[in-house]
């Protein structure tokens, strides 16, 4: 459904063994390994990114920034107790009424293994990191700017609808919203700073 936006988207299974290929000298086999080609590809795209920025100049903006900035956490998160942006989502229900915004907010589940291999919780610090992207490029949009153009808004739409997934709701019309929530206080639609237009699932 085509509305306006209004300014105010697996990893691998746990314990999924990964395919290896050894070198051995006095057989002539292949020298590789999925690891190893994963961090030259990733190495490979780094030299691609940087190049095109100092291509481009100075200035470093556009898609690719973006894109590269998607290595590392927001540091926004070191500047001090704040308000934080948080990420709700609703959907109406089968009798045309909406159901109330449910935030989305990582919870973490704590046990000794999680010191050496922590992938869940890892995935939602990450997931929660794409929405404080979102809220920064929202408080810095050029004026004139819809937010829909921005790659985090795509990458948060992508997030809230595999959340809706998640909860069976494949076929419901829903809705997603960004509130910059101050601290110890309950939300509310004065803290809005984007709402997206109605959705299918």
């Amino acid at each position: 459904m085509n509305q306006g936006l209004s300014l105010i988207q697996r990893c691998p299974r746990d314990g999924e063994e990964i395919p290896l290929l050894k070198f051995n000298r006095h057989q002539n086999t292949i020298v590789t390994s999925t690891p190893t080609l994963a961090l030259a590809l990733i190495a490979a795209y780094f030299v691609f990114v940087f190049g095109s920025l100092i291509l481009r100049g100075r200035e470093i903006s556009g898609p690719w920034w973006y894109l590269l900035r998607s290595f590392f956490p927001n540091w926004r998160f070191y500047h001090g107790f704040g308000s934080q942006p948080r990420l709700f989502i609703r959907f109406q229900q089968p009798d045309d009424e909406w159901s109330a915004w449910q935030m989305f907010m990582p919870r973490a589940t704590f046990s000794f293994i999680d010191l050496f291999h922590n992938p869940r919780n890892n995935l939602l610090l990450a997931n929660q990191n794409l929405v404080d992207h979102l809220a920064f490029d929202i408080q810095t949009l050029p004026e004139g700017t819809s937010a829909s153009e921005l790659v985090s808004y795509h990458m948060v739409l992508q997030l809230a609808h595999s959340l809706v997934q998640q909860q069976g709701l494949t076929g419901y019309r829903w809705q997603f919203q960004v509130l910059q929530v101050p601290p110890l206080q309950t939300p509310n639609e004065s803290m809005t700073i984007l709402l997206s237009p109605v959705l299918q699932a």
